[in-house]
């Protein structure tokens, strides 16, 4: 509500301006009909042209700008650093913020192949180096992910097998950590299909839709001490506590 006032504020403030401009100019068109001399007529003519063509061009420019500031004021108060129109895109924004992550990786995914594929060794040099690692996935055996096969069209049983290998991944990542309990995975069989994936300061998201690849998924990254990043970030703190929403592996 507070938002929506103050846009409406500034539309009328550069409306005001801009009617006050106009009238000058047209005021002084209007008195160049009672003026007999000639170089004031000129004057006057010539003010009151430039005055109506600077409010018209000042009236656009304002309807432009107002709409870019509130825009910017958006995706600053948000933290919104992109939008990409597939995960793959994605992934060499994630590359990069990976490069300086030593405190925290927050995921929620399926099994996440490509990823421990492309990073296994960079984890585990930062896992020795004392990072902690939370993983949230669907239970292998979960009806979420026969179905979630059959949504991507994958075969049969490849999407429980990426999960059961990242649950042996994860198993490996906790007898070279300096303390076991720094690497963790949690197992959920219900809703929501969601993926997050947080590198310290960025956070990544993204939905799982159905009919489309999760690596061709629209998804966007947040940054900083922003209100989208704390939003996602409580979000998970949230998700990773409720103990109702977990199941224990089979």
């Amino acid at each position: 509500m507070k938002n929506k006032l103050n846009r409406t504020l500034e539309q009328i403030n550069a409306s005001l301006v801009n009617a006050i401009i106009f009238c000058i100019g047209f005021i002084c068109l209007l008195v160049v009909f009672f003026v007999k001399h000639p170089d004031y007529r000129n004057i006057l003519l010539s003010i009151g042209c430039s005055l109506i063509a600077s409010s018209v061009v000042s009236f656009l420019t304002s309807k432009y700008l107002v709409r870019m500031n509130r825009i910017k004021r958006i995706v600053e108060y948000w933290g919104l650093e992109a939008i990409y129109e597939t995960r793959q895109e994605m992934n060499r924004s994630t590359d990069i913020a990976f490069e300086s992550l030593e405190k925290n990786l927050d995921i929620i995914a399926w099994g996440l192949k490509s990823f421990r594929d492309a990073k296994d060794k960079i984890v585990r040099e930062k896992v020795k180096r004392g990072l902690k690692i939370r993983f949230v996935t669907l239970h292998p055996d979960s009806e979420y992910v026969k179905q979630r096969e059959i949504d991507e069209k994958e075969a049969s049983g490849q999407i429980r097998h990426t999960i059961l290998n990242l649950q042996n991944w994860i198993d490996d990542l906790k007898t070279i950590a300096p303390k076991p309990e720094n690497i963790q995975i949690k197992y959920y069989n219900s809703l929501p299909e969601d993926f997050y994936f947080r590198v310290d300061d960025h956070v990544f998201i993204g939905p799982y839709l159905w009919g489309i690849s999760s690596q061709q998924t629209i998804s966007y990254e947040f940054k900083g001490s922003t209100r989208g990043t704390d939003y996602y970030k409580d979000y998970f703190e949230r998700l990773w506590n409720a103990t109702e929403f977990y199941t224990k592996p089979g």
